[in-house]
């Protein structure tokens, strides 16, 4: 459920949250929470302490892909 929070601006799906960052795959590009609470795209390298959680990129959907 996505519910428009206006005070901070922002949409915010209910049902998604962070994952901790001893499951984040290393190498690769996804989403990063940084411990002022700000997102980031970059990748993990399991050696900073920074990151608090991590986010997997979305998928783009079919009507959304180049055909």
């Amino acid at each position: 459920m996505i519910k428009e929070n206006h005070t901070l601006g922002a949409a915010v799906d209910q049902g998604y949250h962070w994952q901790p960052m001893a499951t984040c795959p290393r190498g690769v590009k996804v989403q990063l929470l940084g411990a002022g609470g700000v997102a980031a795209y970059g990748q993990h390298d399991g050696k900073q302490n920074f990151w608090r959680g991590w986010a997997p990129l979305p998928n783009k959907p079919e009507w959304m892909k180049a055909k």
